[in-house]
């Protein structure tokens, strides 16, 4: 086996570890390292892996029941909403709600429902951090954070800054949900064709730097649950995130052995540029928490612009780009 050989060299634990938590990816290196022949991973690295994976698996049962009781208010507001990423995820696509690390419950309405759905979890009980005058955090210009009993609900309207071009339409991806909980028909989850743009879409604005983002595709596409490609291809075209959901197939597909038809692999060698992207993020993925020191804003900036599916889409980009050099010439990092 690979991984038996690569335990078989010397190894720095401490860096394995570190690692794993900064790639969010401890359950599934616990898993896969408990598997091994006795004595090829030091019982103490076992015994920290195992620990931190029965408490994220703990949090992940919290998670889903908070996510419950948060369906069954939206239901009885008869307001839409769809649930991505998150224990529904881990579930679907791992096989295990303990088998993916899950920070908060990601949840997308209507925009013009915000207001309402505001009010609706203040009365439950959330707080909005909007409403913290002390909070550092930035107000995010798609998504609103609310907290009770140390969950976290991140509520989009929208997935991304409108600048980076990302078209998502909220009825086509009601349409074709499927239901958390068969008792609340007014949320929904992602279909498997509709959740693997979602992923894409959310890694290439993070930069795809976490490995767990890579594993989230690779699970996905080896769980057998995306059966229509040709949907794929389509409503990349339409959400303008081709070139993010290639890009998402080539680094699970070469990083992690992720099984991809045959067609759907040529398709995705089809961009030369998607392997640079590829090469650009394994490179980001190597040098882990570090990596935000070398990604200068030229290497953000060209990043950028190869993402984007067409010329025309590079515009905003470039605007938003112009519009915040003066003020952030040093750390621009959108």
């Amino acid at each position: 086996m690979r991984l038996e050989r690569v335990l078989q060299r010397p190894i720095d634990w401490q860096q394995v570890l570190d690692k794993s938590w900064w790639h969010r990816v401890r359950p599934l290196t616990y898993r896969n390292l408990s598997q091994q022949s006795s004595g090829l991973v030091p019982a103490a690295v076992l015994e920290v892996l195992g620990s931190q994976t029965q408490e994220l698996e703990a949090r992940n049962a919290r998670l889903f029941e908070m996510l419950r009781r948060v369906c069954e208010l939206f239901d009885q507001a008869s307001l839409p909403m769809l649930v991505f990423k998150g224990p529904t995820l881990a579930r679907d696509a791992y096989g295990d709600l303990g088998l993916r690390e899950c920070g908060d419950l990601d949840l997308l309405i209507r925009p013009e429902d915000f207001e309402q759905v505001r009010e609706m979890l203040g009365d439950a009980g959330f707080s909005c951090l909007w409403d913290q005058e002390d909070s550092s955090r930035k107000r995010q210009v798609f998504a609103c954070e609310f907290r009770r009993d140390g969950v976290e609900l991140d509520v989009h309207w929208d997935l991304a800054p409108r600048w980076l071009n990302y078209e998502v339409d909220f009825d086509l991806l009601w349409d074709n949900g499927t239901s958390v909980f068969s008792e609340f028909p007014w949320t929904r989850k992602l279909q498997a064709e509709d959740s693997l743009q979602i992923l894409s879409m959310h890694a290439s604005r993070h930069w795809w730097d976490r490995l767990r983002w890579i594993c989230d595709i690779a699970e996905l596409v080896n769980s057998g649950k995306i059966r229509d490609w040709d949907v794929v291809e389509a409503h990349s075209t339409d959400w303008r995130c081709s070139r993010s959901v290639w890009l998402g197939l080539w680094l699970a597909s070469s990083l992690l052995d992720a099984k991809l038809p045959t067609e759907i692999r040529q398709n995705v060698d089809r961009f030369p540029a998607i392997e640079r992207l590829g090469s650009q993020v394994n490179d980001w993925l190597r040098q882990g928490e570090t990596a935000i020191d070398t990604r200068n804003l030229p290497v953000r900036f060209m990043f950028r612009m190869r993402l984007c599916d067409r010329w025309r889409d590079r515009i905003p980009q470039i605007s938003h780009y112009l519009a915040t050099l003066p003020s952030r010439r040093l750390h621009w990092n959108p």
